[in-house]
This record gives structure tokens, sequence and C-alpha cells, in this order.
């Protein structure tokens, strides 16, 4: 008598006897979660690891809907380190799976940063070592929104903190015009000083190797235009357009803020700096090039500040150094620090109690 061929398992078979036991009176979602952990436990030892991802996703979904956080969250843990294991690709559809669960999960307590730090370390292998761009962005917007996708409407808790920090990662322009809105709203839309905010959208991005002039333009750029927007508080500080510091560069929206004007002539200025591979000797030239002009700008914005200006916080100050040693090649006395953009995003991610008063008042 031959031997039984092993049938192929299938989501149509594999799937049912877990959900029924949401379905049942009462619901069993412990017994769904355990039935689902060693279903797929066994799929994945078999090398069915596709098919694995499918059911801890569809279970981890329903979960969720039943206000099960921490169990639908376990899952869907499970279901992003069956991704990396099995070798899904970063696309469309595995992060829009992902994206539905982080949807579902409740925004208060950690289960929502739970599966999205390890979403965010599995999208890693699509090619950005921090994590996927787009990832970010939507994380980003969750945060900020507390609405999203799929049909589901969260309670919008505004968490500043985290949704600035994804929204930073991603790096995308459309990113950082959200950030600008963010910022906007945390200031109380320009009822506190705008500048730190101004700062906190715009130098972690020009503090980056090689400095990201997109999104640190849009953020910007979108930032100004809220700030003279009729439902704006700081509409009045717009004092009229100048031309930027050369012929070739955007107008300056002038403003009674030191640090709003300086943070628009130090964007126009590194979008002036030498090309990667030039050397120090020869980006300075003769007449010290747009290296001078870097550091002349840093001159008088810190003296018309003074000691308790933006630009006198040592993480803000330490960030506009490493700028000047990594894009117009200033030799630095303390080159040798390493933590330095760590240092400023720690300052400048300071919730709206701690970080911002740390910023100075102007």
């Amino acid at each position: 008598m031959p031997p039984r061929t092993a049938r192929t398992p299938t989501l149509e078979a594999l799937l049912p006897p877990i959900l029924s036991n949401l379905t049942s009176d009462p619901p069993n979602p412990y017994s769904a979660h355990q039935k689902a952990l060693t279903t797929t436990a066994r799929l994945v030892h078999s090398g069915h690891g596709a098919l694995a991802v499918e059911i801890l996703f569809a279970a981890a979904r329903e979960l969720l809907k039943l206000g099960e956080a921490g169990s639908g969250v376990e899952l869907g843990v499970r279901m992003v380190e069956v991704m990396g294991q099995t070798g899904v690709p970063v696309d469309e559809k595995s992060k829009a799976q992902v994206q539905q669960l982080l949807a579902l999960t409740p925004a208060k307590g950690n289960w929502r940063k739970k599966l999205a730090d390890v979403a965010v370390k599995w999208s890693a292998a699509g090619g950005c070592p921090t994590g996927d761009p787009g990832l970010h962005q939507y994380l980003g917007e969750l945060y900020h929104k507390g609405e999203l996708l799929w049909g589901v409407t969260l309670t919008p808790d505004r968490l500043f903190v985290p949704a600035e920090a994804h929204l930073l990662a991603s790096g995308k322009r459309d990113a950082a015009t959200l950030l600008a809105e963010l910022l906007f709203e945390w200031s109380d839309k320009g009822r506190q000083d705008p500048g730190p905010y101004a700062v906190k959208g715009t130098l972690p991005f020009l503090a980056q190797s090689p400095p990201n002039v997109l999104p640190a333009s849009a953020f910007l750029t979108r930032f100004l235009s809220l700030l003279q927007s009729p439902g704006s508080a700081s509409s009045g500080i717009f004092l009229g357009a100048a031309p930027g510091p050369t012929p070739s560069d955007a107008y300056v929206e002038l403003t009674t803020s030191p640090t709003l004007n300086f943070l628009q002539l130090a964007l126009a200025t590194v979008e002036r700096a030498p090309a990667p591979g030039v050397s120090g000797v020869q980006a300075r030239g003769t007449d010290g090039g747009v290296a001078r002009d870097w550091q002349q700008l840093l001159a008088r914005y810190r003296r018309i500040g003074g000691s308790d200006g933006v630009l006198a916080n040592p993480d803000v100050n330490e960030a506009l150094e490493h700028i000047s040693a990594a894009v117009f090649l200033i030799p630095q006395r303390n080159a040798g620090q390493n933590d330095l953009l760590q240092n400023l995003m720690g300052s400048l991610f300071g919730g709206g109690g701690g970080g911002l008063p740390a910023l100075g008042a102007r």
C-alpha cells in the first residue's frame, strides 16, 4: 500500500478553528491566542512561513477588534518576527498588514510602542537602516492624529513626542510637512514662542550626514505658512520678504524672531555647502568661501540671541558645531565627540513640559 501523501496546509482549513474561539458565547480569547501560536509554530517549522504570517495576522486583527490588546499585540509581534525569519519582503502588502494592526492597537499603554518598535526593526531590511520611511511616516501620523486608515478611529491623544520622532526618522517631504503641522499645534498655534519649535523641525535634518535639505525646506516652508495663517497667534511677527544671502537664494520671510530668521538663512547657507569629496582647503579657497559665511551667520545670531537664546542651548550649539565640521569642513576642537546628534535629539524630543523650556524662551 503506497504511503499516504501529507495534505498541504491551507488558510481555509486552519484559521476557522482558531477564530471560532472568538465567536463562541462567551468568547475565549486565550484559547484563540494559544491555538494561533501553536498552529503557526508548526507551520514555521515545516517551512510554511507565509501561511503562518496570514494566520497570525488574521488572529491578531480579530483579537484587537475585541479589545484584547495584549494577546493581539503578542500575535502581531510574532507575525513580524516570522516575516523577518522567513524573508518576507518589506513591500506594500506586508507593510499594510503591519499598519492595520498598529491602527487597531490602543493608543494608551505600551502595546502600540511594542509592536511599532519590532515593525520598524523588521522594516530596516528594506534598505534603510533606521527603518522604512513610509512606516515611520505612518506611525508619526498615527501618534499625531489618532485617526487612521481601515475605517478605524482612535482617541486623538496627540502624542507629540513619539510622533515627532517618527516623522523626523522618516525624512520624507510629506512627513516633514506633517511635522510642521504637529509643531505648530504643539506651540498652541503660535501662542508660545515658535522659535524653539522651528529648531526642533529643522536642525535634526540639517545635522544628518549628508544634510537632508529637502525635508528641512519643506518643514520650514509649511511652518512659516502656518504662522502667517489667520488662526495663528504669531501672524503679527512677519515684517515682509527680503532677498536671501546670495542672488541665487530664495527670499527670506523676515520676522521679529531671530531664531526663525536664522533658520531660514542657515538652510540657504547649507544648500550652498561644498559638494561631498571637496577638501576643506579647496572649499575655503582664498576668501573663506561659504564656510566663512556660515561662521559669520553663527556669530551674528549668537550675539543677537545672547546667553538666553535658543542658539545658546548646549545641545543646539553642539548640533551647529557638528554642521560646521561635517558640512562646511571647519575643524573643531571637540571633533572626537560622536554622540552630539543623540544629545540634540534628547534635548529636542523632550515633552512640552520638559524639553521646550530648556531651549530658551527666544
